[in-house]
């Protein structure tokens, strides 16, 4: 069987800006490190498509020289995100988010990024300019590359990770990874739904391998939608523009009979949670209970209009993130068109962000020796509710995983993994290759996401999820082990990489779906329909997953270093205004 062995001292596995500033954090430490690309290095996964903020304390940002708040502190900052993460947050992490944040933006500019602007918490540049900083920084430091390179499994000796076997997607030939420590920083697990929000190789790979390897997940749960993202036509299915256009001007919700259905709440709730980062949790819960009460549009949506307000007077508040009437190359000029003849368009949630994932520590090692991890593929510091800037977390976890991992390698011993564990992978790995007849993964995969937006949405009920358990055991079962490709070709073969990713989004939603069964209470973005209460007296955990033969989903005490919630227990939406009311802007809008 065709393979190549590779040696390194540290394997990072991801090629966004966790992944970039974990290889650079690594590299500090004077060992050798190698940084594996899903993707085009530096064009793939999630950052190079952020909008982009950091988000930082407003006294930070204005002794950093931009215009910030200068009564803000690190301490209000930490608290607010606690309160906005439903006291759910890791806050050792939130503290080591909190206090190395500008840091991290500080050596960005030096590196070369160049702010568009700041806000009272936040500055604002792309995400491709902080890549091609990150991307300069790492070739500064000798940071060695490999990009179209899809890993594929973690390899384990005496309990601790040793190597990893992975697939050069152009040529279909293994690659067998010797390495001291691995850093995983694979983003978030988009693909399992549809429609999505996220860049197509978004899979969750090293989150579904790192469970089979022997790591916890913790809080697979909790799954940030976006709402108003585009459900029509085809070619801008999943864009969050029309997120954006309600941001700049919230213009008009209505449901399926023309009801402007945020009238039946708290006029103060609504503003809080159509103008802000609110509006994903917010927007998203009440979007969907239209939709579940029959008024949902003809693609299972709501619609958004400019309402009574002149075109022009909508345009003008929009425009100025749309040059052209263009986003990322997508060209909104038939939308736009229809907002401009009084039409609405179908829009609705569709996922945007993970809050759960790999458990790791303050070191962000996870509990099998050799293993780290950064950035969206971890339980990270924002609890229940993300309200911060993704970016700012990608950049602080990596640096500190980075170096972690850096430290643990210089002290760890060789180790050279047995032949055998990568041979009986590589041939799994060929099964839908070697199958003459079998079943499409497009077709299955596609049953598969829409399932999941369905019954593992906004809005969740134990009867719903059971229904998905069922149907996820079932394709496992019986579809997954037929699946074929149409080409036995191993290079470039795309339809063989979604059939081994399609493994991993199974394994995912089944982690989550029994984490959701399992959290009988509603707190941020988990919402029980039949539990519709936020429990502080029973829940204020977190669920941690883990792979004995089957995934079991087990309780831990969440970590407070010095807030915490009252006790007791509230309706949902009461907790949601409480939070709202009592907010302080946490971050910049996108």
């Amino acid at each position: 069987m065709n393979q190549k062995e590779i040696k390194t001292d540290v394997l990072v596995v991801g090629g966004g800006g966790a992944g970039f500033r974990a290889a650079i954090g690594a590299r500090e430490k004077g060992v050798d490190t190698l940084l594996l690309s899903k993707g085009p290095l530096g064009r793939c996964g999630a950052t190079p498509m952020a909008g982009a903020d950091y988000t930082l304390d407003g006294r930070s940002l204005r002794e950093l020289g931009f215009y910030g708040e200068p009564k803000d502190s690190k301490q209000t900052f930490f608290e607010d995100i606690v309160k906005q993460g439903f006291y759910l947050n890791n806050q050792k992490l939130l503290e080591q988010y909190v206090s190395t944040a500008p840091d991290r933006l500080r050596e960005l500019l030096e590196w070369g990024v160049a702010p568009v602007r700041s806000e009272e918490r936040a500055i604002f540049t792309t995400g491709i300019g902080m890549m091609d900083a990150l991307i300069g920084q790492a070739k500064k430091m000798g940071v060695r590359t490999l990009e179209d390179v899809m890993l594929l499994e973690l390899i384990t000796q005496d309990s601790q990770v040793v190597g990893a076997l992975g697939l050069d997607i152009a040529s279909g030939q293994f690659l067998r990874f010797k390495a001291k420590a691995v850093v995983i920083a694979s983003g978030g697990w988009h693909k399992a739904f549809w429609p999505n929000t996220g860049m197509r190789d978004l899979a969750g790979d090293g989150t579904a391998m790192a469970l089979r390897a022997g790591a916890e997940l913790g809080n697979m749960e909790f799954i940030t939608f976006c709402c108003n993202v585009l459900y029509g036509p085809p070619h801008v299915l999943g864009s969050i523009a029309s997120y954006i256009f309600s941001l700049r001007c919230p213009g008009e919700l209505t449901n399926q009979a023309g009801e402007c259905f945020l009238e039946q709440y708290d006029a103060n709730m609504v503003h809080i949670g159509t103008h802000m980062e609110w509006n994903k949790c917010f927007v998203s819960h009440t979007s969907m209970k239209e939709v579940r009460a029959g008024k949902g549009s003809p693609k299972g949506g709501i619609y958004y209009g400019r309402g009574d307000l002149p075109f022009e007077k909508w345009a003008s508040l929009v425009q100025v993130s749309f040059p052209n009437w263009k986003y990322k190359h997508i060209d909104l000029k038939d939308i736009v068109a229809r907002i401009e003849q009084g039409n609405p368009i179908e829009v609705g949630p569709a996922v945007e962000y993970f809050d759960g994932g790999i458990v790791i520590d303050h070191k962000f090692s996870t509990n099998l020796p050799g293993l780290f991890a950064a950035g969206e593929c971890t339980l990270g510091p924002f609890g229940a509710n993300r309200v911060c800037a993704a970016t700012t977390e990608m950049l602080v976890h990596g640096a500190a995983a980075g170096e972690s991992a850096g430290e643990y390698a210089q002290a760890a011993p060789e180790t050279d993994p047995i032949e055998g564990s990568f041979k009986q992978l590589e041939e799994k790995a060929c099964a839908p290759l070697q199958r003459k007849d079998g079943l499409k993964v497009a077709q299955v995969r596609r049953r598969v996401q829409e399932m999941a937006h369905k019954l593992l949405g906004p809005i969740r009920t134990e009867s719903e999820l059971q229904e998905l358990l069922s149907f996820l055991y079932e394709v496992k079962t019986d579809q997954l082990p037929s699946l074929a490709t149409a080409s036995k070709s191993r290079n470039y073969n795309k339809e063989w990489v979604d059939s081994l990713e399609l493994a991993n989004l199974l394994q995912l939603l089944e982690t989550s779906t029994k984490s959701a069964l399992l959290r009988t209470e509603s707190r941020g973005v988990h919402y029980r329909e039949d539990h519709p209460y936020t429990d502080n007296d029973n829940w204020l955990k977190e669920t941690v997953a883990k792979l004995n033969g089957e995934i079991t989903i087990s309780t831990r005490p969440v970590q407070i270093t010095s807030l915490a919630p009252d006790p007791g227990r509230k309706p949902y939406l009461e907790m949601l205004q409480e939070m709202m009311e009592g907010h302080s802007e946490v971050g910049g809008h996108h």
